[in-house]
């Protein structure tokens, strides 16, 4: 089983095994996992992770923190 927060409904649900299938493959991606997983919402959602995509969403989130710290605010 695999816990997975839909992107639809928001919500956390409970996967089958056989419903999850992976979609990367480790030799042309190295540090990435990438699954499909068949969500009881009836759709297919794609699952990214591993470590340099989690550096990569660790810089995003840098970036749009400074991003907002740079506008101005009217008073």
């Amino acid at each position: 089983m695999l816990l997975i927060t839909c992107p639809v409904t928001r919500t956390d649900e409970l996967v089958a095994d056989r419903r999850v299938r992976p979609v990367a493959d480790p030799r042309n991606r190295p540090g990435v996992v990438a699954v499909v997983a068949d969500c009881p919402c009836g759709g297919a959602h794609v699952f990214l992770t591993g470590r340099r995509i989690e550096q990569a969403r660790a810089r995003l989130a840098a970036a749009d923190r400074a991003r907002r710290a740079d506008v101005a605010v009217p008073a």
